[in-house]
């Protein structure tokens, strides 16, 4: 079972690497240290809410935005529906996206 901060770390890490920065770069934004963000990204640290509020400022987002995880609530059968309608929704430059991402990840 994940729990919240399990999430939390998971959300962080996404945040990041969709913004492509490293964990030194976000460590050096928020100042705080490289081990305390990568930390709180394996779930292995409680940040305090003055540490989230530094964070969503680092990240140039609202604290609701970073605590937006609509894909750790729903359930493996709703994400492959929500999936499979993108899917059936794409172009063909963004199925050809999809396909080498897939098959990065899936083998």
């Amino acid at each position: 079972m994940t729990t919240l901060q399990d999430a939390f770390g998971k959300r962080l890490r996404d945040i990041r690497r969709r913004m492509d920065l490293t964990q030194e770069k976000l460590a050096d934004s928020a100042d705080m240290s490289v081990q305390y963000i990568s930390d709180i990204e394996r779930g292995k640290r409680n940040p305090s809410l003055s540490s989230i509020e530094t964070l969503a400022r680092a990240l140039d987002m609202s604290v609701s935005d970073l605590f937006n995880m609509e894909e750790f609530q729903i359930d493996a059968g709703e994400m492959r529906d929500k999936l499979i309608s993108r899917i059936e929704q794409a172009d063909e430059e963004k199925l050809r996206v999809f396909f080498a991402i897939s098959r990065t990840i899936l083998g």
